[in-house]
């Protein structure tokens, strides 16, 4: 892990069948309100998703991955019947944990869809590491400072948490780390239930809709509203508990 940056960066998870591209592209238009003031570090996740041959296989070593290759946190029915065992949960959290060792720090967390459904998971392993052993062990680099710090703030695009028992349970208690939950009116696949559920697994939650469907607003007034919601997250002297006032209509009188 490399020392503290002095620009605050921020984790960003793409959804089901994107990519960090696809996602950086979602974004663009965040990026350039942004100006600078937060580095957005888009990673991609561990599942390559492989078009499929007629006769129902996959194409194998003959697909060549790029950096266009649609990918995936995990496979699609883990979102309605959870993950079956640890042999499907432990490769996921290794990953997210060799995110953070190689990739980090990150003071904050950003995720759309099935990357807003990792988010959790993932706060709740920093938050508290002896959830899992696979985040409990010391790590093996002198050089990484092990657990990291907990995040500043998280954002939760059409997001939701996998129907799993032993997931659920890791919110017992409501995490403390402020949260932005972005939901669409429209959406069809992150129906409102599931979203919603998540609002009290976060101690301080905001709930802000959008009039779309499942997608990430990007008109200049939501890309401003998300500026200030991390930079008014990311200051040292915040006190606890403090609200946002603005909302993003109200960020249209400041274009």
């Amino acid at each position: 892990m490399s020392a503290t940056p002095t620009t605050p960066r921020v984790l960003c998870l793409p959804g089901f069948a994107m990519n960090a591209k696809a996602f950086h592209g979602r974004l663009s238009q965040a990026q350039r309100i942004i100006k600078g003031a937060v580095e957005l570090v888009f990673v991609e996740p561990p599942n390559v998703m492989l078009p499929p041959d007629f006769d129902g296989t996959t194409a194998g070593e003959a697909h060549i991955i790029t950096e266009d290759t649609p990918r995936s946190w995990w496979d699609w029915q883990g979102n309605h019947v959870g993950f079956k065992s640890n042999a499907e949960l432990d490769p996921l959290l290794r990953y997210l944990r060799e995110i953070l060792e190689t990739q980090g720090p990150f003071d904050g967390i950003w995720g759309f869809s099935q990357g807003a459904a990792t988010a959790p998971i993932l706060c709740a392993l920093v938050s508290q590491p002896s959830l899992s052993p696979i985040f409990a062990a010391p790590s093996s680099s002198p050089s990484v400072v092990w657990p990291p710090k907990q995040f500043k703030f998280a954002i939760l695009c059409s997001g939701f948490l996998p129907l799993d028992r032993k997931l659920e349970a890791w919110f017992a208690e409501p995490l403390d780390v402020p949260t932005l939950h972005v939901l669409g009116r429209e959406d069809v696949v992150a129906i409102a239930e599931r979203s919603l559920a998540n609002v009290p697994r976060f101690k301080d939650s905001r709930l802000e809709w959008h009039s779309g469907g499942h997608h990430i607003p990007r008109s200049a007034h939501w890309s401003l509203f998300f500026k200030e919601y991390m930079l008014h997250h990311l200051g040292d002297d915040l006190p606890s508990g403090a609200k946002l006032v603005s909302s993003p209509v109200q960020m249209l009188g400041k274009l």
